[in-house]
């Protein structure tokens, strides 16, 4: 079970990796080619689709990575295809239903955002339901614990046909619409990959009778809409609020900050795509020394890794927001801020799946809920006074709040804490490469080359070290079987 675990985490980090780069990279494409006011514009549209795709999900994802694991295992494969189509239909037919609702109500909000903006934005009405499905269809596969699939579906594939779609938008023909249609296109195009990844897996087939449980999997799932929903406006207030109170170009410039200090969540947002299946699985067999274990190590891993990634963007601030040529004090300012609040989030490590799948959903919906009202209210007077600055402060600051709730939980409800004195040995190869990159900041060559390389060789000196202090047994467990 061990060597699974640690494939199916390397295989996500991998996958990951990749398509974070390509998704950061979009961000970068709409920059360059068309200005951080159509960053702005893209940005802002974003969070009005992923707003409606919350919604749309009605918290299916976490419903389909409980039971497809369970329906799998015991063999019940009439189930495995009642949960996939109702996962993939529900969020089809209520995003299409929301996108109307959208698009014939837009008069509200463009009462009070930049009417300059609502031709463009209302374009991200259809990709309500799709970016709705893509992602409660990923969900579907990563239950199946089948990681790759999700790689490839969105990693690979809809970033993918992203970033050709919308450079094609941007420098071929110069065109914000353009490079909006693009970016659609790639969503109907991830789940065209996840039905035919369901497919090579059997749940989709003509010969598949269908067992339907319905109720059982919106009871779950609906309690965990709220938590999304809060989750939603924690992680994109800031953007609502800059798009109203600020122009489209601060907001490009905000979304720039914001888009590279997510950079830091890599690693656990890497784990976090297959731990809700294991932690279902190990609750469900009464594997508590396991998923101790499992909790401890992996914490240690996303805290150091993360630590260190934001040393680098401390360091290294001005050269890493120069490609978006957004390089104020400012922006340094607020990159170091949210830095800091992604930092924590990742060093509190993967305690919000452990209460959904311990069966504390409707604690992790409280959680969220009382952090997303602080953060409107944070955000709406910070931003009005600092501007983007004030976005991120009140952005880190509930960020730090509901993963530090969070982390308090797990360890009253469920007795276990990730953290320990052996992090100490790992936190002395995060200062020796912490070393090397503040030596190479030094160095008289362009900067885009200096941040690749010190970066590159900081990470060699940190694993290099971490490699000869050797791992202890849970490391082991993670890492033995790493291909």
């Amino acid at each position: 079970m061990g060597r699974s675990i640690t494939k199916l985490v390397s295989i996500a980090f991998l996958g990951a990796l990749i398509g974070k780069g390509l998704r950061y990279a979009l961000n970068v494409v709409i920059a360059r080619g068309l200005g951080t006011d159509a960053l702005g514009i893209f940005a802002f549209g974003l969070v009005v689709m992923k707003a409606g795709s919350v919604l749309a999900r009605f918290g299916l994802e976490g419903g389909a990575q409980k039971f497809v694991p369970i329906y799998r295992s015991n063999g019940d494969d009439a189930k495995v295809t009642g949960t996939a189509v109702l996962c993939l239909g529900i969020p089809l037919l209520v995003g299409t239903i929301l996108a109307l609702v959208f698009y014939f109500g837009q008069g509200i909000i463009f009462a009070v955002v930049d009417v300059t903006m609502r031709s463009q934005v209302e374009l991200f009405y259809l990709g309500i339901p799709l970016f709705a499905t893509l992602m409660v269809g990923l969900a579907v596969t990563r239950g199946l614990k089948e990681t790759k699939y999700a790689v490839y579906a969105r990693d690979f594939g809809q970033s993918g046909f992203a970033i050709l779609l919308v450079g094609g938008g941007a420098y071929v023909l110069d065109s914000l619409q353009y490079v909006i249609a693009g970016y659609l296109i790639s969503l109907f195009l991830g789940i065209a990959l996840v039905i035919y990844f369901l497919h090579v897996e059997e749940v989709f087939t003509i010969q598949n009778s269908v067992s339907w449980n319905t109720q059982e999997l919106l009871v779950f799932s609906l309690p965990l809409l709220l938590s999304a929903t809060m989750q939603y406006l924690v992680s994109w207030t800031d953007i609502f609020f800059l798009g109203i109170l600020t122009s489209a170009t601060e907001t490009g410039w905000y979304q720039a900050v914001y888009q590279t200090s997510v950079l830091l969540t890599l690693v656990l947002k890497s784990a976090n795509t297959i731990l809700p299946s294991v932690v279902s699985d190990f609750t469900h067999n009464d594997r508590q020394t396991q998923l101790a274990r499992l909790y401890t190590s992996l914490t240690k891993w996303v805290t150091v890794l993360t630590v260190l990634g934001f040393l680098f963007l401390c360091l290294f601030s001005e050269e890493v927001l120069n490609l978006f040529g957004t390089v104020t004090r400012e922006t340094e300012v607020a990159l170091v801020v949210l830095g800091a609040g992604q930092m924590i989030t990742a060093s509190t490590g993967v305690s919000g799946y452990f209460l959904i799948m311990s069966d504390y959903e409707r604690l992790e919906a409280v959680n969220t809920s009382i952090v997303a009202v602080l953060n409107v209210a944070l955000n709406f007077v910070l931003i009005q006074h600092l501007g983007l600055l004030g976005a991120a402060i009140a952005t880190a600051i509930s960020l730090a709040l509901v993963n530090t709730l969070r982390l308090l939980e797990v360890w009253y409800l469920l007795g276990i804490q990730p953290y320990s004195l052996k992090y100490l040995r790992e936190f002395f190869a995060v200062g020796c490469a912490t070393l090397v990159m503040w030596f190479g900041r030094q160095l008289p060559v362009p900067g885009v080359v200096r941040v690749f390389a010190i970066g590159g060789l900081s990470l060699l000196v940190f694993f290099a070290i971490v490699w000869l202090l050797g791992f202890d047994e849970g490391d082991n467990i993670l890492f033995d079987s790493i291909e």
